[in-house]
């Protein structure tokens, strides 16, 4: 029988491999969102002026720009959430969180924090690329802004996660050096 660890330990060994199917995916997914963007600009076109609009293939062609170029997209949104030129290492959470995760000791207790580091981060990769495929839907129906905000939020939760020992420290920074109110400041006597 298998423990916590000996599990996260095999699909942390997998995640190289998920990564590179996920960015061939991604790629076959951005590539054919392009060339039907292209099309639906070239039908747009031959219907004439006043006949729909332009909205719908050109944000199903960004939405394929953004699907080839994921990478970039990852790196920019690091840089713009959390001052990064790329995402954190998994091992880095603990000196990012040096007061609550930092003091683990134990190699296994190690071991496990940076393997669930790693998968949360891969599936903030995928939380963006949904995101991307919700906030072009909301151009192309009829029921588009029902799925732009939904859409929003997983490319915000998705960088976060996959900037997830960053997101850690910050919380950190947050709960751990908040002065504790007790006493006659709380009206307590």
């Amino acid at each position: 029988m298998t423990d916590l660890l000996q599990i996260i330990e095999n699909v942390v060994g997998f995640l190289d491999e998920f990564y590179l199917l996920f960015g061939v995916i991604c790629f076959v997914l951005g590539v054919t969102f392009a060339i039907r963007g292209l099309m639906g600009a070239a039908k747009r076109q031959e219907m004439g002026a006043g006949q729909g609009s332009w909205g719908g293939p050109m944000m199903m062609f960004m939405t394929g720009v953004l699907f080839v170029a994921m990478p970039g997209l990852i790196n920019s949104l690091s840089q713009t959430f959390f001052s990064l030129s790329s995402p954190s290492s998994p091992e880095n959470i603990f000196s990012y969180a040096p007061a609550t995760i930092g003091i683990m000791d134990g190699a296994e207790a190690r071991t496990i924090i940076v393997g669930i580091t790693a998968i949360v981060q891969f599936v903030g990769v995928i939380a963006i690329a949904r995101g991307l495929y919700l906030m072009n839907m909301s151009a192309q129906s009829a029921q588009g802004p029902k799925t732009f905000g939904p859409g929003l939020t997983f490319v915000i939760a998705g960088a976060m996660a996959t900037n997830f020992p960053t997101f850690v420290g910050l919380m950190e920074s947050l709960i751990v050096a908040a002065p504790a109110v007790t006493g006659p400041a709380m009206g307590i006597q």
